[in-house]
Formats: structure tokens, sequence, C-alpha cells
């Protein structure tokens, strides 16, 4: 499971916000903590270096206030990613492929999930010592951008913006990394899917 795979899922998740006219970034950081459980149908778009043209996927990304996120792609092809307690999980049924590991042996990849849990969680204190947060309003309109400081500026911290508006159905997700990598998500808030939460962490780990 790849690292950025891991930091993607986890933007993917954060929670809406609703925000004033007059919102600051306090205010911003201090509404990013999920209360209950979370569900969107996406569109994803990727632009890879090596690519000739973008690759494009959609499905549901769902999560919980307890830090476990998942990711049901259903187009191209059907496939389950999520995290769970300590532990990350895929799950390709059409090439019968599934892997699992530890966020403790994941390296870069477990500190990413623990940053974005982090902020998910509202302790935001824990990521100032890695990025620069600016928050933005224009009429109904919101971003939050996170910049990485200087001596985090690498292919290992990519700039992040997360945009919307009040009425607090949509969202856009961008992650760009230094190599000019792009993951652009495109979220609606949905009604439940026919797979629960807990039953596709079942079917990802293999119960």
């Amino acid at each position: 499971m790849s690292r950025k795979f891991c930091l993607y899922l986890c933007l993917a998740l954060l929670p809406m916000l609703g925000l004033a006219d007059d919102i600051s970034l306090p205010q911003l950081l201090a509404r990013i903590r999920q209360t209950g459980q979370s569900q969107f149908r996406y569109e994803e778009t990727r632009v890879l270096e090596l690519a000739s043209s973008p690759w494009h996927g959609q499905g549901f990304m769902l999560s919980d206030a307890d830090g476990r996120l998942v990711k049901l792609q259903l187009q191209p092809a059907r496939v389950i990613m999520a995290i769970a307690d300590q532990s990350m999980y895929y799950w390709d049924p059409q090439q019968n492929q599934r892997h699992s590991a530890a966020l403790g042996s994941a390296g870069a990849a477990a500190q990413q999930i623990t940053v974005f849990r982090s902020l998910l969680q509202g302790r935001t204190e824990d990521l100032q010592p890695t990025y620069n947060f600016a928050a933005e309003k224009q009429g109904k309109q919101w971003l939050l951008r996170m910049t990485p400081k200087a001596e985090f500026s690498s292919d290992e911290t990519p700039t992040i913006e997360i945009s919307g508006d009040e009425d607090d159905q949509q969202r856009r997700i961008m992650i760009r990394q230094a190599d000019g990598e792009s993951t652009e998500y495109r979220l609606l808030k949905s009604a439940e899917t026919q797979d629960s939460m807990q039953r596709l962490l079942q079917e990802a780990k293999g119960e």
C-alpha cells in the first residue's frame, strides 16, 4: 500500500465544514473535528509524471470519529482501501490481491496518517511543526491551504488545498506533489451505500 494512497485517503475523508463570513484560521481549524460518520460520493483525477493522460476513478468515501477510513472505489474496478485501528488494508477482488500492514511499520505512510488523524480529531497543534495554514473566504466559498514549511518542502510533503461552500454538500481537494504530480478529488455528500463501513472493513480484512 503506497504512501501516496494513504495520504489521499486520509485527506479525502476530512469532514465538511460550515463557515461564517468572518471565519478566521483558528475558527476553521476548530471546526475540523469529526463527531460522527460521514459519507461522500467522489470523483478522482490523477495527473502522473509518466502517464500520457490523467487517470480517473469514482466511488464512495466513508469515515467516522474513531479515525476509521474507507475508500470504496467502484470505477474503473471495485477496490477497497481502508485504515482501522493501527493497520492499513487493501483488497482488489478482480486481481485477487489483498494486503495489510501495521501503521508502525509503514514508515512515511504511518507518519502522514498520524498527521491527518490529528487534523480530523482537532489536534492541530500536532501539525504546526510541519505545515503553514491559511484560511480564505470569498462570498460563500471557503479555502484551507496547507503549505509545507521550508524544511519539509520535498516530495514527501505535498501542498494541500481543501475548498467548498456554505451549503456543506460538496467539496474539492487538491494535492500537489513537488515533482509535479497531482490528485484532485471532487466530493458530494451522499446517502448511505449498500455496504456499511463495518462490512467493507471486514471484506478488506478477509473476514
